[in-house]
């Protein structure tokens, strides 16, 4: 392991890192100091027992990543980096060594992030609990800083003519790579920094030249107000070619006729009829059937978007060919938040087998969620169908939504799950001002029907996806973020954490 930022002026900090690597139970460590003299090293004796502690005056750590030159200071299989202050737990290294001997038939991962504590020694150090490895989340923040291992064959392998200009570069210089991932769920390590915050230097999303073709697929029933309000943002849509289809289920009402002969004047829109028993996700695919555009936005008509902006940066993420789904966030009427994500739990009885629970529901609009989980591009698991950009080839790779099995709940979880079974990413991006009137269009109350309908889609994912609900990559085991409005560690009582 590499030590910096270990000045004379630094010595306390450094003997506290020390001190710390010399307690733990794993022994199998090199450690070199960067910026010290040999003499400026306390008790070098004292790591006869590791494999060494060694300066290096004239080091910088950046240079272990990036320069050849650089391999014949470190012979050991796997880096961490750590700046002079860190604290390692004792059994920090023994569990990142467990790490790499995963399960029978898993792939040893090449970086491993680790959960920890910020703020070393304060009064104010917190638990830094990570959602895992995010490549979204790793280039808009640095939420890692130097609590990981990274193998020798990742380094050797992801270097390049571009020397990075911190770890944090490093990191967002994987994001658009596959490799294998490990998360260390248990806090090894503390860290001087501060709790991270979103970079202002952060590239965001740029549209693409020529934009893509836009098809916008909406299911809708009557509600004539709520289709006008839904559809109000599409004279301020800037696309060269934008499609409208409705796809109607046996509307009667002379207001919402009225409007769909509206919208087909103005807009060019289609309407797809479609009768007997309710299937959201027949009417979702025979909209899609109807379009041709390059990109599909699924939207309920109890949405209501107030900046048409916001749809542009979903569809700008649409087009990334990492990406399969983008969920927006979404607002309730009252400006709390209704949905950012969603989180995946087995549930708690053969009645109810599974849970799909929307993340921060309730919060604040104006609030930024425990690590900025409101305030970030960040991927899930699944997101809710109410609003998702989606390419067609991606749709149609996948077969569109389930049908036979999830005519009408857990059609939108199914399909989020099937996109990432195909190597694409599942991201919510945090958009502002889109509203959602949940439930408007088929009611809130739980009938015997829903409820009959609810489990049996239950059922179906529960056998489909059992996996998914045992290891969630993206939610942290020991925060609780589903449907509630501040995250709460599982064995504190009180409001949580904001």
């Amino acid at each position: 392991m590499f030590i910096y930022d270990a000045s004379p002026a630094n010595a306390g900090a450094l003997a506290r890192t020390l001190s710390s690597l010399l307690g733990q139970v794993y022994r199998n460590i090199e450690v070199v100091v960067a910026g010290v003299q040999e003499a400026e090293l306390p008790g070098l004796a004292d790591f006869t027992s590791l494999r060494g502690l060694f300066a290096e005056p004239a080091l910088d750590p950046l240079d272990v990543l990036s320069d050849p030159k650089a391999d014949h200071l470190w012979r050991g299989s796997h880096l961490v980096f750590a700046a002079a202050g860190t604290v390692f737990d004792p059994d920090g290294f023994a569990l990142l060594n467990g790490m790499l001997s995963p399960s029978s038939g898993m792939q040893p991962p090449d970086l491993i992030v680790c959960d920890h504590g910020r703020g070393t020694g304060t009064a104010a150090e917190q638990p830094c609990f990570l959602p895992g490895w995010d490549p979204d989340l790793i280039a808009a923040m640095d939420y890692i800083d130097t609590a990981f291992m990274a193998s020798r064959k990742l380094v050797l392998d992801r270097r390049s003519a571009e020397r990075a200009v911190s770890f944090h570069g490093w990191l967002r210089g994987l994001a658009g790579r596959p490799f294998a991932v490990g998360h260390l769920t248990e806090p090894v390590m503390s860290l001087s920094a501060a709790m991270p915050r979103p970079s202002a230097a952060a590239v965001g999303v740029v549209g693409t030249s020529p934009p893509p073709s836009v098809a916008i697929v909406i299911p809708s029933r009557d509600q004539a107000e709520l289709l006008q309000r839904c559809v109000s943002f599409l004279k301020f849509l800037e696309y060269p070619t934008l499609e409208l289809v409705i796809v109607d289920h046996s509307s009667t009402e002379l207001a919402t006729l009225a409007l769909y002969a509206e919208l087909q004047e103005k807009h060019g829109a289609r309407i797809v009829k479609v009768d007997g028993r309710f299937n959201f996700s027949r009417m979702v695919n025979l909209g899609v059937a109807a379009s041709s555009a390059d990109v599909v936005l699924l939207l309920n008509n109890d949405v209501e978007i107030t900046d048409p902006r916001e749809v542009e940066v979903m569809i700008a993420h649409a087009v990334r060919p990492e990406v399969g789904v983008v969920g927006a966030r979404l607002l309730y009427p009252d400006g709390t938040v209704q949905h950012a994500g969603m989180v995946l739990r087995s549930g708690v009885s053969a009645m109810h087998p599974v849970l799909a629970q929307h993340v921060l529901r309730g919060a604040s609009g104006h609030a930024e969620g425990y690590l900025n989980a409101l305030r970030t591009v960040r991927n899930y698991q699944a997101v809710t169908g109410a609003i998702i950009a989606t390419r067609r080839s991606v749709f149609n790779e996948v077969g569109g939504f389930d049908e036979v099995n999830l005519p009408v709940e857990y059609n939108d979880v199914d399909y989020c799950l099937r996109v990432r079974a195909m190597g694409h990413r599942v991201i919510v991006v945090p958009t502002e001002g889109i509203i959602h009137r949940e439930s408007s269009t088929r009611g809130t109350a739980v009938t015997p029907e829903v409820e009959r309908m609810r489990m049996a889609g239950m059922r179906v994912i529960a056998e489909r996806w059992s996996d998914t609900f045992n290891h969630d990559p993206f939610c942290n085991p020991h925060l609780d973020m589903g449907d509630r409005p501040q995250a709460r560690f599982p064995w504190t009582s009180g409001a949580g954490i904001s």
